[in-house]
Parts: structure tokens; sequence; C-alpha cells
């Protein structure tokens, strides 16, 4: 009967919520620790402001993948040296956008998408920079790659945005 009444306390505990634990020993949870880390409000404040450096690391994938392509083949013989190339550099882009932010641990399914996010949007608006300080850019993909930019994109348009003009409203 000794060892009913100790199965029913036991049962008893277990419903409440409480489990046994030897004399002298500290219990805590994993799982409670690891939930309230990641959902504290500093954790949050982190999340928060890796946000836009995750665009930052998409945009400077962007321009790495871009100059390495520069770098490799040289100059499209077209002149068009942003669209005619533009699928492959935006492929190499993400791809290294994703190594980047496993390197700098940005592993939330949040955090790489806003660095995917960033890589369309240096695809689409970096011919704008350019526009605005092409000596900088001069300096590192060189004039005629400059000069080409300058001669086949319009400065305050995204590229493709000739596109968004013919579509019907």
């Amino acid at each position: 009967m000794a060892s009913m009444d100790t199965f029913n306390d036991r049962i008893t505990r277990i419903n409440k919520g409480r489990q046994w634990a030897p004399e002298g020993v500290v219990h805590t949870p994993v799982q409670a620790a690891r939930r309230k880390g990641k959902q504290g409000p500093i954790a949050r404040f982190f999340h928060s402001v890796s946000l836009p450096m995750a665009f930052g690391l998409g945009l400077l994938a962007m321009a790495v993948a871009r100059y390495a392509r520069l770098a490799i083949s040289g100059l499209p013989q077209d002149g068009q040296v942003l669209t005619s190339t533009l699928a492959v550099d935006a492929l190499v882009a993400v791809v290294l956008s994703f190594i980047l932010c496993q390197i700098v641990s940005m592993r939330s399914i949040s955090q790489v998408a806003v660095a995917v996010i960033g890589t369309g949007a240096g695809a689409l608006t970096m011919h704008m920079v350019v526009h605005r300080a092409p000596e900088i850019f001069a300096q590192f993909f060189g004039p005629a790659w400059v000069n080409a930019v300058l001669s086949t994109t319009e400065p305050n348009m995204v590229l493709y945005g000739h596109l968004l003009d013919r579509l019907p409203v």
C-alpha cells in the first residue's frame, strides 16, 4: 500500500507541474532558459539592429559580385555592363550574402531574407550611386566601366524602371 501512496503522490506532483528532484540538486529547465534569452528585450533590440546590417551585407555582396565578375570576365562586348550580366551577378551576390550572414552569425530567416532583399536593391539601384559618385567607383571598377554605366543608365530611375512605365494601371 505504501508504494501506491508514493505513486499517487508522484502523479499529484506531476499534475501540479512540479517534478521530484533529489535533495540539494538545483534544476532549471533548459527550454525556459533558452526561451527567456531569445525573447528578452535586449535580444529583440539586437535582432532589430541586425536587420539594417543584413541589408548592408546584401548591398556589399552585390558590389563584390559585380567587381569579381568584372575582374574575371572584363567589360561585356555589347556595352550593357549592368543588364547583360545581371542574372549572374545577382546569383553570385545571393550566395555571397548567404555566406556572409553565416560568417557574422546572422542565421535567422528574417536576417537572411533582408540580406537577399539588400542584394536585390543593390542590383537594381547601384547605378544611381555610380551617377552620384563616379570618381569613387572609377577607383574600384575602372573608368571604362563607370563610363559605360553612366552612358547606358538613367541617373534617377531604378534599373528596368522603364518597364514599369509600360505596365497597365
